[in-house]
């Protein structure tokens, strides 16, 4: 199966560039000549394998018929000039594969990249949900904090984490980049809230079912259905974790 992706910035320099590889069971690494991801690279080794195995057993999911491909990049600078985004990290669906910054500054590696190349059986949602299901399996921020505390932060700030907001992926694409740590952590506190009240079977049908051409309302509409709760309710009890 192909998965539609919207990335008009990808580039494939990366191909051509004279990358050191190494693999292990379930993944090939590209690193740089010299660089801190080849230094480390035993170490990444280990760290990704157990991503893989949390998220396999967690999630209960098969394994794909390929290895994950990893690119790692020592600055953002290059990893924008080889693939086109200084981004941190992105996983591209149909390549089974994930770019990524490996600096002292920015180690890229765990659970979130390879929750979104994994998760695809499961369906490709919304991404309230799939980038909360991702920040679930990591387990707290993107800055190492703990979701929850991110939220409440935030919503001392003033800042809105209307969840009705985030029901549609263009509602989601609107939020701004500034504040990425507080919608990544609202969407991994609510994926963990439904996970620990309704169970997996429950997360997986209302991830095949939060379609993307849906608007908000059609998705508010379809969770309400799935979970036999008011989407009121859903909320209110997600900002009182």
């Amino acid at each position: 199966m192909t998965y539609e992706q919207n990335i008009p910035f990808y580039i494939h320099k990366f191909k051509d560039y004279s990358w050191k590889q190494y693999e292990s069971e379930h993944y090939v690494f590209h690193v740089e000549e010299n660089s801190l991801a080849e230094k480390d690279i035993e170490e990444i080794k280990k760290r990704q394998e157990a991503a893989y195995a949390k998220i396999m057993e967690k999630l209960k999911l098969s394994s794909p018929d390929r290895k994950i491909i990893y690119y790692f990049y020592s600055s953002r600078e290059n990893k924008a000039k080889l693939m086109g985004d200084d981004w941190y990290g992105q996983s591209i669906y149909n390549e089974l594969a994930v770019h990524a910054i490996y600096s002292e500054k920015d180690k890229v590696v765990g659970e979130h990249e390879d929750t979104h190349l994994l998760s695809l059986q499961m369906g490709l949602p919304i991404s309230l949900f799939q980038e909360g299901l991702a920040e679930f399996m990591v387990g707290k921020s993107m800055f190492g904090k703990n979701h929850d505390a991110v939220i409440k932060e935030g919503i001392e700030r003033g800042l809105s984490v209307e969840l009705k907001n985030l029901m549609s992926q263009e509602g989601w694409l609107n939020t701004s980049d500034e504040e990425a740590e507080l919608y990544y952590s609202v969407a991994g506190s609510f994926v963990s809230f439904i996970y620990a009240n309704f169970g997996l079977e429950l997360l997986k049908k209302i991830y095949a079912t939060m379609d993307r051409k849906n608007s908000g309302e059609e998705n508010m509409r379809l969770l309400e259905s799935i979970t036999g709760q008011s989407f009121d309710n859903l909320e209110a009890s997600l900002l009182k974790r």
